[in-house]
C-alpha cells in the first residue's frame, strides 16, 4: 500500500516539474521576443542616427563600419567573456 503513495507522490512531482518547466519556457520564450523586439528598435535607431550624421558629417569616423563593428565588438566580448547578463 505504502507503494503507491510512493508512485503517487513521484506522479504529483513529476507534473509540478512538468509545469515548473513549461512556465520557464514561457518566461524564456517572452524574454527572448523582448530581446527581439529591442533588437530591431535599436537598429532602427541607429540607422536612423546614422543618416543624420552622414548628412552632417560625412567624414565621422563611426561612419565605417568597421569602426562601429569595432566598438561593439568590445562590449559584446566583454559581456560573453564573463558570462554575466547586462542590466
Amino acid at each position: 500500500m505504502s507503494d503507491n503513495g510512493v508512485a503517487l507522490g513521484r506522479a504529483f512531482a513529476a507534473e509540478r516539474n512538468a509545469t515548473d518547466w513549461r512556465a520557464y519556457a514561457r518566461k524564456l520564450e517572452q524574454q527572448l521576443l523582448a530581446a527581439e523586439a529591442n533588437l530591431a528598435g535599436n537598429k532602427a535607431l541607429k540607422d536612423a542616427a546614422l543618416r543624420e550624421l552622414a548628412k552632417a558629417d560625412p567624414a565621422n569616423y563611426l561612419m565605417v563600419q568597421q569602426n562601429r563593428q569595432r566598438i561593439y565588438d568590445k562590449d559584446f566580448d566583454a559581456v560573453i567573456a564573463s558570462g554575466r547578463r547586462p542590466v
